[in-house]
């Protein structure tokens, strides 16, 4: 897994210059800095910071190719997976588009941006993120534009029990590595099956 770790204003600048207003899922407030007034000001950062280079062109810049091609999969996913913790006020956020999957979480001043390189290992993360912080949820939606479309949705009680609609879970629900998996591979089969 590459990560990126960003003051979040260079996340909003970095969303903008992508032409992305927001990211679905995420606070719209988070964006409002990336206006056209502080685009000198977040320029100068991103470049002090190495996520942008002056260009040989006057008032032209090479961005940090891998964290924008990171980012361009949160600007226009296909699907966003929210794990989210009621005990610790906590969350994180998963964007799929294709194979491609990328992950931000975001804390008071920090924006953690990171490629992730399969399902499984998505899996790993959302586990290892709300491992005792129960209670909690697990939210899987198709998006449409910049908002959600449809989705499934599995709680997590004070115990660590799983309980969703989605078929696919191990006997007893437990909390586990695999469970969770379980309930991702089966709520994204279900979102990419045809509406009828």
């Amino acid at each position: 897994m590459k990560a990126y770790t960003l003051e979040i204003e260079e996340l909003a600048a970095l969303v903008g210059f992508l032409n992305a207003k927001k990211l679905v899922g995420l606070d719209e407030s988070l964006f409002r800095v990336f206006s056209e007034e502080n685009i000198p000001r977040l320029v100068a950062k991103l470049n002090e910071h190495g996520w942008l280079t002056p260009a040989e062109r006057p008032n032209t810049y090479h961005f940090e190719e891998d964290l924008m091609q990171t980012l361009a999969v949160a600007v226009a996913p296909e699907f966003a997976v929210l794990a989210r913790s009621e005990a610790q006020s906590k969350s994180i956020v998963f964007y799929l588009a294709g194979t491609e999957i990328t992950e931000i979480v975001i804390t008071a001043d920090r924006a953690v941006v990171a490629r992730i390189e399969s399902l499984d290992e998505m899996s790993a993360q959302v586990t290892a993120f709300l491992q005792g912080a129960w209670p909690g949820e697990i939210a899987v939606a198709r998006v449409k534009g910049e908002a959600f479309d449809a989705g499934r949705r599995a709680t997590i009680d004070a115990q660590g029990t799983l309980t969703t609609k989605t078929p696919g879970l191990l006997p007893g629900n437990t909390w586990s590595a695999e469970n969770v998996a379980a309930l991702l591979r089966g709520a994204l089969a279900e979102l990419r099956a045809p509406r009828g």
